[in-house]
């Protein structure tokens, strides 16, 4: 049973990956589960996080929707090669090993355009990474993993939903990437 606020939605905007990269990333977070004991997330649920803005008056989504509607970025793939942990909230990630240019330009373009249509966020540094495992029990050295190929043709917006059990995610809209000269 949902448990909202219908006046205000919690949300971010996200690269949601397809069924077969889900289940990938699933079974990396179910390798290593033993290993770190800690809380795996749902495959349904993986997703890298472009720009979170937290609360925001759902009066404010239409302008929301339209500025993100801006962003013009070509598709393109990166790969998740490396499996890293963040000690301080105790979270195990899947993340490129190099930097992805793409991945920058379509995170950047996205804050640039909320900006200049006078969306406030925080001091928002783009990393990217999936969460796999939350409440980490045993840190583990940062380490190279099978690359697990993303081919990005869309990022979303998704309205982050508390029930009784837990956070559940919701896409709110799609847009795609469109190749160069669309």
């Amino acid at each position: 049973m949902p448990i909202k606020n219908s006046s205000v939605a919690r949300v971010f905007f996200a690269l949601w990956p397809e069924e077969l990269v889900q289940r990938t990333l699933h079974s990396l977070a179910t390798e290593y589960l033993p290993l770190c004991e800690g809380r795996i997330m749902d495959a349904d649920t993986l997703h890298m996080t472009l720009l979170f803005l937290g609360e925001m008056e759902r009066a404010r989504l239409p302008l929301l929707r339209q500025t993100a509607g801006k962003v013009s970025v070509p598709p393109f793939r990166f790969v998740l090669d490396r499996l890293s942990f963040w000690s301080y909230n105790r979270i195990a990630y899947a993340t490129p090993l190099v930097e992805v240019p793409a991945l920058y330009q379509l995170a950047t373009a996205l804050q640039q355009e909320l900006i200049a249509a006078g969306f406030l966020f925080e001091n928002y540094e783009f990393n990217p990474h999936v969460t796999l495992l939350r409440q980490v029990g045993h840190i583990l050295e940062s380490q190279a993993i099978a690359p697990i190929t993303w081919q990005v043709d869309a990022f979303v917006l998704v309205e982050s939903v508390m029930t009784d059990q837990g956070a559940r995610y919701q896409i709110l809209q799609k847009w795609p990437l469109l190749p160069v000269g669309h």
